[in-house]
């Protein structure tokens, strides 16, 4: 076995580092509560003996892992989770590599299947009837949100955020019934990156564009509750196909905003 040599020094800690952790500790072991206030900067210099100049940074610390929301005037206050903050670093380093909204629809092509496919075995009865109820809301929010701009040049963003957000509900209920915990805290980010697409409709009716995206749902959702992961893993594969025009709009499209589609919508296509 190899040994470590001891006279390698190990790096040193400022104080700022040690309180970081641990605070940070503290918070993982759950003994300040989401939205709970932590000691004030007197306390907290008190407490661990340190300047309050140590607390402050400190809490920049904190801040920056996403754990601790400073609020002036008002105190420091821990976060319901960090994943937000790491959903926006992430948008923004793809952002500075140039990464394009085709990255991340491939990225999603390559890991729903085996996702919807873990979702069937692990799926509670309970999380069934979630997948059910949300996709049955997201349809009806489609529908309604569909009808009222069908005949608008440019639509509010409210509208499409209303759509977007029941969409994401549903899809998001799919990774969670995974019970797989890396998928569930990472969901949310890869959300935060999936935009919508604009598809040409010029040759559709509403009632056309309505129905084919409660028949893609119902298939979504057909596919987990059937039990059944290989047939769900190809059914996702094919649910998340594109047409080559879809896959060039993509690419030239960068990440985060929406590609805009100049066919009509296939058969197996997405929103």
């Amino acid at each position: 076995m190899t040994e470590l040599s001891t006279t390698t020094p190990l790096p040193r800690r400022t104080l700022a580092e040690q309180m970081a952790a641990s605070l940070t500790e503290a918070i993982i072991a759950g003994q300040f509560a989401p939205g709970e206030a932590l000691p004030t900067e007197p306390e907290l210099a008190e407490q661990f003996g340190v300047s309050r100049a140590v607390v402050r940074d400190a809490t920049r610390m904190l801040v920056a892992r996403g754990l601790v929301d400073a609020q002036h005037g008002r105190g420091v206050f821990v976060t319901d989770s960090p994943i937000a903050p790491f959903g926006d670093a992430l948008l923004l380093a793809l952002r500075r590599t140039g990464a394009t909204a085709w990255d991340v629809e491939r990225f999603n092509q390559m890991v729903l299947p085996d996702v919807m496919a873990e979702a069937t075995r692990q799926a509670t009865e309970e999380d069934l009837n979630e997948i059910r109820r949300l996709a049955d809301a997201y349809k009806t929010i489609f529908n309604t949100v569909t009808r009222r701009t069908w005949d608008q040049t440019d639509p509010p963003s409210q509208d499409q955020e209303i759509s977007m957000a029941a969409f994401r509900s549903f899809y998001r209920a799919i990774f969670m019934a995974t019970h797989n915990a890396l998928w569930s805290l990472l969901i949310d980010p890869l959300l935060r990156l999936r935009m919508p697409r604009s598809w040409d409709s010029s040759n559709l009716t509403v009632d056309e564009f309505i129905d084919h995206e409660n028949r893609l749902i119902d298939a979504w959702v057909a596919a987990i509750v059937g039990r059944d992961p290989d047939q769900a893993r190809s059914a996702a594969a094919e649910l998340v196909s594109l047409p080559p025009e879809a896959e060039t709009a993509m690419r030239a499209t960068p990440v985060g905003e929406i590609p805009q589609i100049p066919v009509t919508l296939p058969p197996s296509s997405a929103i």
